[in-house]
């Protein structure tokens, strides 16, 4: 069951490995919606980061049961954004819309702010494709994100007191 707990906390943490800073909804910008979570978990290189991160949504809401309740209580009803440098030298930016903790919605678009985000997000992160699937193949992946964020690869930004308490009481728990 620890196992679980700490899959689901470390597949959301990559779920959410999203933008530096988002500023006001633009225009900009083709929007692609994760498709229904088809990419297997244990995918090969062939597949790309964003089908790797809809799989790892679909994992962490099937578990959903098992997350512990810190996490619940951090990503609530948040917009989480992301922003992920790949190898090939292009980003990729995604946005994770949480409904009671779980993943509500998962998509990319082309550029560094939302075209759909109409407050900004409460949760932002970024980091590059190594560190992510680093997080992804590992055998612990909570606490590997919780390494890569104490050692700056994964930058995770959380707006409000409340958020950030949470937060700093994950990485206490995880370190």
């Amino acid at each position: 069951m620890i196992y679980w707990k700490n899959r689901a906390m470390g597949s959301l943490l990559v779920v959410l490995l999203l933008v530096y800073f988002t500023g006001a909804a633009s225009g900009a910008g083709n929007i692609t919606a994760a498709e229904t979570f088809t990419t297997s978990v244990n995918s090969s290189a062939e597949n790309d980061l964003f089908s790797e991160l809809s799989a790892q949504a679909e994992l962490y809401n099937e578990n959903f049961d098992n997350v512990p309740l810190l996490v619940k209580r951090l990503v609530a009803s948040e917009e989480i954004a992301g922003k992920i440098e790949l190898e090939n030298g292009e980003m990729l930016y995604v946005t994770a819309l949480m409904r009671g903790g779980k993943v509500g919605e998962f998509y990319r678009y082309d550029t560094s702010n939302d075209p759909n985000s109409q407050f900004g997000p409460t949760i932002t992160m970024e980091s590059d494709e190594e560190t992510v699937r680093e997080i992804l193949e590992s055998d612990d992946p909570l606490k590997t994100a919780v390494e890569k964020t104490n050692e700056g690869s994964l930058d995770v930004e959380v707006e409000g007191f409340f958020r950030n308490t949470v937060f700093w009481s994950i990485k206490q728990l995880y370190s």
